[in-house]
């Protein structure tokens, strides 16, 4: 196997798992400010789904019954936030498609 092969899934893997925490860090952070009880298990929850994203997306459905009350701090951390966030996205998309075009060049 040839050396870029681990480079690359290296680099789909290393934005896999950073964009989850990125995730798990702004849902942590959004749980917090709406004051909802135990943020870091709202967290955990919003990455417990096997393929579709279901516990984003129930948390996100449920969070609207709290108002939200997000101070400049905390505002200008979720904004660091989501850029890290595309940042990893970037590195796992890049990272797929070279890995997929290297596998299809070489068959």
């Amino acid at each position: 196997m040839k050396w870029y092969y681990f480079v690359l899934v290296f680099m789909v893997l290393l934005g896999a798992f950073t964009l989850s925490y990125q995730i798990y860090r702004m849902t942590e952070l959004d749980a917090a400010c709406r004051g909802l009880k135990h943020p870091k298990f709202w967290g955990v929850f919003s990455l417990s789904s096997g393929n579709g994203g279901g516990g984003l997306l129930l948390y996100l459905i449920g969070r609207n019954k709290y108002p939200l009350e997000m101070k400049e701090e905390e505002r200008a951390q979720m904004n660091s936030r989501k850029r890290r966030a595309g940042l990893s996205l970037v590195f796992l998309v890049l990272g797929a498609l070279a890995l997929l075009a290297v596998c299809l060049l070489e068959f």
